[in-house]
């Protein structure tokens, strides 16, 4: 009877099925014991990166695979992890950039950390060590977007160093330049500039040259400058510069408060001037 033997077969291994233990879920620590934080380190003011993380102060180790910051006033990406296990006390860091700011109204409710620890989607209270910080952000990134829609900012260097008065150079232009749907009755003024550490960066016609202005209806502003080196010759500036190439225009938008713009410079620039501050250093 191989019909009854097979059926008797089949109930075998389900009942054998049925008998084998379930593979336990892994535990979850309680919420209390995850601390999830943002902060944004001195060396990446003036760019949209934030440092995260999550520190298991629970007494099992953890993994972390996904991240990311939920707060209805700006959106953020959700960041991959390597998904290594952390031992207690230890911490799941990585780095996140902000994205759009939702400019209508002021902003409401606390930002939380959404997660996916050890399988498990988990939702975590934020703790921003710097408490004014998201708020500082949105309002920056707020003035940044209308700045955008009106106006684009660049840098745009000549092609070759000259000597002025006595000091080596690399002249060139910021150019602000009215987008066609930015509103020809927006008036743009270029307030000041800023280099860094190393760099010097100064109206080409002293600081009696500012502010440049794109007056109402006008389609671009080309602002004369120089950049340099500024003289920091000693071992600590010249090895220890964490933002030798973040050089910033400061910009107002009709009565609004000034907003800082940083201004790329491509890979080949960046190579001419490091080598004229090595240069002047010697």
């Amino acid at each position: 009877m191989p019909g009854a033997r097979a059926a008797a077969a089949i109930a075998l291994l389900a009942a054998l099925a049925a008998c084998t233990p379930a593979t336990a879920p892994t535990p979850q620590p309680p919420a209390d014991q995850l601390d999830a934080s943002v902060a944004q380190f001195r060396f990446d003011e003036g760019t949209r990166r934030l440092r995260a993380g999550i520190t298991n102060d629970s007494d099992r180790e953890v993994r972390v695979t996904q991240a990311s910051i939920r707060w209805a006033a700006m959106a953020f990406p959700t960041v991959d992890l390597p998904g290594e296990a952390v031992p207690p006390g230890q911490t799941a860091a990585f780095r996140i950039r902000y994205g759009e700011a939702r400019c209508t109204g002021t902003p409401s409710g606390r930002p939380v950390l959404t997660a996916v620890v050890n399988g498990r989607s988990r939702t975590l209270p934020l703790r921003v060590e710097d408490p004014g910080l998201l708020l500082r952000l949105h309002t920056k990134a707020c003035a940044e977007q209308q700045l955008d829609a009106t106006a684009t900012v660049d840098l745009v260097l000549a092609s070759r160093s000259e000597m002025v008065a006595g000091e080596e150079y690399v002249p060139g232009e910021v150019v602000v330049r009215r987008r066609p749907t930015g509103g020809a009755q927006q008036r743009v003024r270029l307030v000041d500039l800023g280099g860094s550490v190393l760099i010097d960066l100064r109206p080409r016609g002293g600081r009696r040259a500012l502010p440049g202005e794109l007056a109402t209806g006008d389609p671009d502003l080309a602002f004369p400058v120089l950049l340099g080196s500024a003289h920091r010759c000693d071992p600590h500036a010249l090895g220890q510069s964490s933002q030798t190439f973040l050089l910033s225009a400061y910009l107002r938008l009709a009565d609004r408060s000034a907003q800082r713009v940083v201004l790329p410079l491509a890979p080949k620039d960046r190579s001419r001037l490091t080598r004229v501050v090595r240069r002047d250093c010697g």
